[in-house]
């Protein structure tokens, strides 16, 4: 694998003053404000970035045109099964020695290669063209987390892209604004690479984090970035790193060193060593909104109404139905709903479509001069239902 290294010039258009190095699948950019102790071990550290790189290795996505259902997704649980201590290189402030870097270079290395075939480009199709963005997958059947802003709203058409080149098929479940937080979904047949979430509970200033992305959107040139730094701020909902992020990550994934995603890349500060992630809990918080309301089932009760001079009129009663056995016959005029004045057939077709089935309405029913209520228990619609 052929690499390249470049220090203070500019490569894809980023700024002069970061130090970049650049494999054939992996491009990793340095955060300039980690601090060395020792001029001698600035130098390994940037064999330690090279080592990062040449180790990355990818997984294959599958695809296929089959049509997947998929249910209600419920809210990720954090993975708190592989929270090991992490080696003492990892707790002081900075490396001091030869020996803490290779053990840095490793612990990275293998987080890398462990988190970067669930690391996506996104491009959505809107009324305005196209936009992208990066994204994680979180599940074997294709939940992608990203931003609020990347995924602007539900059932926007998305075009995923993995680190290898291959494409997948999707769609925009839902946003919310406030905490800048989206939900994806791959609709194309899985399963898929996927990382687990983690937790804040544990999260300290001065964590090593790696943040990685599709700047500027995929390219096969480059492919993945990766970033390596460290939480410089803790906020209600937010983490702050000086992992360095630009137009493009939004969306991608903030990793702690077990490889668990503890934040998605939201906002780029004045410095860009000073960034914004949503915090993973934020989305555990706002996760009802993201996937929409429960589909509610339709309600059946077997009648068929009509207006006429005298109000609302059973036109039809079908066969064995809730209504037909509770007496109701065609003829009948419907004059409440739960006590509702029911004045019109809309009414109370409106009030059945917002009913849902196993609920119970008291109808109040007027044949000839005699008015009666009777109970209707709905259920759902017969397949032979008309």
């Amino acid at each position: 694998m052929a690499l390249t290294l470049t220090a203070g010039t500019a490569w894809a258009g980023w700024p002069t003053a970061f130090p970049v190095i650049a494999c054939q699948n992996y491009v990793v950019k340095l955060s300039p404000v980690l601090q060395l102790r020792r001029s001698w071990a600035a130098r390994w550290f940037w064999l330690l970035a090279v080592a990062l790189s040449a180790s990355a290795c990818l997984a294959d996505a599958p695809s296929s045109s089959l049509t997947v259902t998929f249910s209600r997704p419920a809210v990720p649980r954090p993975d708190r099964r592989n929270t090991k201590d992490l080696p003492l290189a990892f707790s002081k402030p900075a490396p001091s020695s030869l020996d803490d870097l290779r053990v840095i270079q490793e612990r990275v290395s293998a987080v890398v290669a462990q988190v970067s075939p669930a690391v996506v480009a996104v491009e959505l199709t809107n009324e305005d063209g196209t936009a992208s963005g990066s994204g994680v997958v979180i599940s074997s059947d294709g939940l992608v987390l990203t931003a609020g802003h990347v995924g602007e709203r539900a059932n926007h058409p998305v075009t995923f892209t993995f680190p290898d080149g291959r494409t997948a098929k999707g769609k925009t479940l839902g946003v919310d604004d406030e905490a800048d937080t989206g939900l994806m979904r791959i609709t194309d047949p899985g399963p898929w690479p996927h990382v687990s979430v983690g937790d804040l509970k544990n999260t300290r200033l001065g964590d090593w984090a790696l943040a990685l992305g599709h700047p500027g959107g995929f390219d096969a040139k480059r492919s993945l970035v990766v970033r390596l730094g460290r939480i410089i701020r803790l906020m209600p909902g937010v983490v702050q790193t000086d992992c360095t992020i630009f137009p493009g990550d939004s969306g991608g994934p903030l990793f702690d060193m077990y490889g668990r995603v503890i934040g998605i890349h939201t906002a780029i500060a004045s410095s860009t060593a000073e960034n914004f992630h949503v915090a993973i809990t934020e989305f555990f918080d706002t996760w009802n909104d993201l996937i929409g309301p429960p589909e509610r089932l339709p309600a059946y009760c077997g009648l068929t109404v009509a207006d006429d001079a005298d109000g609302c009129r059973l036109a039809k009663v079908e066969k064995n139905s809730p209504a037909a056995k509770k007496g109701l016959r065609e003829g009948d005029y419907l004059l409440t709903v739960d006590g509702r004045r029911i004045n019109a057939s809309a009414a109370f077709e409106r009030w059945l479509a917002e009913s849902g089935p196993g609920e119970t309405l008291q109808l109040e029913v007027k044949r000839g001069d005699k008015t009666f209520t009777v109970p209707i228990k709905l259920q759902s619609p017969p397949r032979d239902a008309k």
